[in-house]
């Protein structure tokens, strides 16, 4: 639904006088759709094992553990919004205000292999999930001149919003458990009330100069040696408070460029190369790269004030606040130069037109937070270049 409400004379003139030439609001309601998961996972399967006889013929084997009672994932997308145009269409905004439920949710879980499932895991109800935020789009055009075909605009985008969980009980119990083979190795938690993004881990005070041991901090404030799960709090989330991109775009006669670099600001993150390659390294991983603050930063002598513990201290590592870093970004995504020649020329050369384009992605990135990324994760700096011929 939208109102167009430049169009009403009630207001039309009032619009005008502010300099609003465009004005709509719009609202919405509605179920999106689900393409996510198969019907057929409510039905239990077996597959033929055309490698595999007995006595009695061709075996067969369960594929998958059915669970009848499965209900579809139910979405329900509400938004409000509106369009504006003014300063004599210079300025564009557009913004929307969103409240999405989901209601049952619908998650995997693992199967003991006793089940007898190639495929261990089985889907299952629980829950309801409320996202709401709110998303804006901004234009303003520096300069304008069509008749000299010379145009320079800038944009923005931006992006804020929650999520929380409710009608979870005891369901997840074994995802918060606190023992899982001798210690948790996940920052998530899932309880009612809670944020699917909140970061789950216990308070650490620094590493001691005299000993070189980590100090963790009680749920009550005091400090001590002792690890403990009970003492977990959310030490912050993982979902930046806004996040977008910016850009702009120059045009003159046939030269263009553009150029869209993308920001992430509050949040943050549980840095695993820290936690993986400078203190919880195996002795059998050490003939492997490792992070080279395991050398450099690790406490060595009484007195060293240091981010990391003693560097002859092979005892595992538990997650704590220290590995826990605020997570702000800023990289230019794309740009692209690209150059489109006269009319006259490419009507000589047999053509309708000629263009010629560059494109370069993940150019650099500025962060808050040091991670690894290497071959399994690598930037995808590229460069390439595009002829357009039109017959």
């Amino acid at each position: 639904m939208a109102w167009n409400l430049h169009n009403e004379k009630f207001i039309k003139d009032n619009l005008k006088s502010l300099g609003i030439t465009y004005l709509k609001l719009r609202a919405s309601i509605g179920n999106p759709g689900n393409q996510n998961f198969s019907s057929s996972a409510t039905i239990t399967t077996f597959r033929y094992n055309f490698n595999s006889f007995n006595y009695f013929g061709m075996t067969t084997s369960m594929a998958q553990l059915g669970n009848p009672n499965l209900e579809w994932q139910t979405t329900i997308d509400r938004n409000i919004g509106f369009d504006i145009t003014l300063l004599n269409d210079r300025l564009k905004l557009v913004g929307d205000y969103y409240y999405k439920t989901t209601d049952p949710l619908l998650i995997t879980i693992d199967m003991p292999a006793s089940s007898g499932a190639t495929n261990n895991q089985i889907y299952k109800n629980f829950g309801k999930q409320t996202s709401q935020g709110f998303t804006g789009q901004a234009t303003y055009y520096l300069i304008r001149q069509i008749k000299n075909r010379l145009w320079w605009n800038v944009r923005g985008t931006l992006r804020t919003g929650t999520t929380k969980l409710s009608g979870i009980g005891n369901k997840l119990e074994s995802f918060n458990s606190k023992e899982r083979e001798g210690e948790n190795r996940s920052t998530k938690r899932y309880y009612d009330g809670a944020s699917t993004d909140d970061i789950w881990v216990v308070r650490s005070a620094g590493i001691d100069p005299a000993t070189g041991r980590e100090i963790f901090i009680k749920k009550n404030g005091e400090l001590t040696y002792d690890f403990s799960y009970d003492d977990e709090v959310i030490v912050g989330n993982s979902r930046p408070t806004v996040e977008g991109v910016l850009g702009t775009s120059f045009s003159w006669k046939g030269l263009s460029v553009s150029a869209d670099f993308r920001y992430r600001i509050g949040g943050y993150s549980f840095n695993s190369v820290l936690f993986n390659k400078v203190e919880n390294i195996s002795t059998s991983s050490l003939i492997y790269n490792q992070d080279k603050r395991a050398l450099y930063d690790r406490w060595q002598k009484p007195g060293d004030h240091a981010q990391f513990k003693d560097i002859a201290n092979s005892v595992s590592t538990p997650m704590s606040s220290r590995f826990v870093q605020r997570d702000n970004s800023w990289s230019l995504e794309s740009l692209r130069i690209g150059y489109e020649f006269s009319p006259e020329l490419a009507r000589r050369c047999g053509m309708g037109s000629i263009r010629l384009n560059a494109y370069m992605n993940d150019i650099f990135r500025l962060t808050t937070i040091k991670q690894e990324r290497g071959t399994s994760y690598p930037y995808a700096r590229s460069v390439s270049f595009a002829l357009s011929l039109t017959l």
